[in-house]
């Protein structure tokens, strides 16, 4: 009978003696176990002499600590590696148990979250297009269709990268391969082997690569923002319960910062969270990669600055050597044999001084080609610049003219248009800082010869300022007058002097008036015209027309602003193609700006 007793009770004991390992139970228990499964992803999570390392190793691990001090729950982790990134997501769909996790730099997306649970987001997910080494930054998605057609697209099999691979080839209807790799592989350096090839990569482990002086392109057509990185698990595990506690507890924030950063750098890791928020993200990134680049520049100055020390003390104890081999020489003219030695070992002397005079020279001379290209470099950002105010105040125009039209609109409406012009005319005011009086102060100026469709630049001219025509009610006329419509300039200086030409155009005409674009062969050049039936120059105005900061006798006509820049930079532009621009007024009225450039 006792033993009938003695085994009801232990059946009944059971559930209490028993301990799961899902979260609930596990705050019962004050105990729990935590499988994670896991595959190298730098520097998310990774293995380096036998021990792991990473950002999602130190979260999971501060996570555990989180839970003894907050909760008093013991939490045990076991690291357990998958034999791929894919097979992770396998896993969580069929697991053994749900006290699971996966953790391999995993974007949330929605059709993840169909068969999977995720943690809130620890980092913000930004994806960039990435081409290889020396390839040209696409201007239009024609450009990017052209270029990637025919090449190599490198991707790891299950990742959003491939997804975004595949939804590009549909969305520009592009032919091209793909190229898996395994995932403990690094996407960017298979970019690298070939300029044949692509592939869309985190921000930030794009941005690390260019701290250390990485040389891809990133093209700016394509930045995709996700919902950001996430630890997953089953559907049925109520782990993420505790996971996104600890993540917004504003007394662990600080130290998820301090590891997010460790690996990252606080730098960028800030940049990241407040990039994340923004509307101008390809203008941030762009800023971004040109302060990196800058830092660099420095960092190689200061580099040469140090090598030319060592060098010079290097001189002196050459010097201080040569004056004791020649006293050895004297001591011992009278040997010949010793004076043929000390003779050799001078000469060897004097070849290695010579050759470090000759490589001190050379890290002078490269030295000045940074100092140029840094300089030259501050020009071309500053003149792009100015050149980002025209379409800026076209969006600026645009949302000033639908806020004029907003009654029928909702409230949301409204305040995304209200968001739009506050967003455009801050970038507007930033503009404004950065552009001062050196913008056009550059001597020298790169110019790349290519061959240009006069008829594709022109139509793209016409058709991004026709909506801005339209609405001051301004008609916009394109004519040829020669067959052959292909030139070799630089696209993007004959871009920017028709732009700031046409530009102009609109800015200064009146209502129900017509602005033409013109091209034509003369001789061996081919002419660019763009006429106006606006208020045209006085005699004053002509003697200023090409001078910097010059506000001239017209007025603009929708209230926009004039800068006196565009057209000192169209002469320095046309001057560095080799051309010529001067104006004319037939009839007396309006105006015509014709550029001459060399076929």
């Amino acid at each position: 009978m006792y033993r009938q007793l003695f085994f009801w009770m232990f059946l009944f004991l059971i559930p209490e003696v028993c301990i799961s390992n899902s979260w609930k139970e596990a705050q019962k228990h004050k105990t729990g176990t935590l499988e994670v499964y896991w595959f190298t992803s730098v520097p998310f999570i990774y293995e380096e002499q036998g021990q792991l390392h990473g950002i999602e190793y130190d979260l999971l691990m501060e996570f555990s600590v989180y839970l003894q001090e907050t909760q008093g729950v013991e939490l045990s982790i076991e690291w357990i590696e998958a034999e791929n990134f894919h097979s992770i997501l396998d896993i969580m769909k069929d697991p053994e148990s749900p006290d699971i996790l996966g953790t391999s730099a995993f974007s949330i997306t929605e059709d993840r979250k169909l068969y999977l649970n995720f943690s809130d987001a620890y980092l913000p997910d930004i994806t960039v297009l990435v081409t290889g080494q020396g390839t040209p930054i696409a201007r239009t998605y024609q450009e990017l269709k052209e270029m990637l057609d025919g090449k190599v697209a490198v991707t790891i099999k299950g990742t959003s990268y491939e997804n975004l691979l595949r939804n590009l080839k549909d969305q520009l209807n592009i032919d091209f391969e793909i190229l898996h790799i395994h995932s403990d592989q690094n996407v960017l350096d298979n970019i690298a082997e070939s300029e044949n090839r692509f592939g869309f990569i985190d921000l930030p482990i794009y941005l690390m690569l260019m701290k250390k002086g990485g040389d891809l392109t990133r093209q700016n057509l394509y930045n995709v923002r996700g919902t950001g990185y996430g630890v997953i698990m089953p559907r049925a595990s109520d782990w993420q319960i505790p996971f996104n506690q600890f993540l917004s507890d504003p007394r662990y924030g600080e130290k998820v910062a301090r590891i997010i950063s460790n690996y990252l750098g606080a730098e960028l890791y800030e940049f990241i969270e407040n990039l994340y928020g923004g509307t101008e993200i390809g203008t941030s990134i762009l800023t971004k990669e040109k302060e990196l680049q800058l830092a660099l520049i420095k960092n190689a100055n200061l580099k040469l600055q140090k090598d030319r020390n060592i060098k010079r003390v290097l001189i002196v104890g050459i010097i201080f050597v040569s004056i004791f081999l020649g006293v050895i020489g004297f001591l011992f003219f009278k040997n010949r044999r010793n004076t043929r030695l000390l003779i050799t070992q001078k000469d060897q002397i004097e070849a290695q001084q010579n050759d470090i005079r000759q490589k001190n020279e050379q890290l002078m001379n490269r030295n000045l080609q940074l100092i140029a290209l840094n300089e030259e470099k501050n020009v071309l950002m500053k003149v792009f610049a100015h050149d980002l105010r025209s379409p800026l105040g076209q969006i600026i125009g645009l949302s000033d003219f639908l806020n004029t039209h907003a009654e029928e609109l909702s409230e949301e409406d409204k305040e995304l248009l209200i968001q739009i012009g506050t967003g455009a005319k801050r970038i507007n005011q930033m503009i404004s800082k950065i552009l001062d009086v050196e913008v056009v102060e550059g001597t020298r100026s790169i110019v790349l010869r290519e061959q240009v469709d006069v008829t594709q630049i022109t139509e793209d001219i016409v058709s991004r300022y026709r909506m801005a025509a339209a609405q001051k009610g301004i008609k916009m006329e394109l004519s040829h007058k020669h067959d052959d419509q292909i030139i070799e300039t630089d696209h993007m200086l004959l871009f920017l002097v028709l732009e700031n030409l046409v530009s102009n155009a609109v800015k200064f005409s009146d209502t129900n008036t017509c602005i033409r674009l013109e091209t034509e062969k003369q001789d061996e050049s081919v002419l660019f015209k763009v006429c106006d039936q606006g208020p045209g120059f006085t005699e004053e105005d002509r003697e200023l027309l090409f001078s910097r900061f010059q506000k001239l006798s017209a007025k603009p006509t929708g209230g926009e602003q004039s800068m006196g820049l565009g057209l000192s930079i169209v002469k320095k532009y046309v001057g560095d193609l080799g051309g010529r621009v001067w104006l004319e007024t037939p009839n007396g009225t309006g105006s015509t700006f014709i550029v001459s450039l060399p076929i």
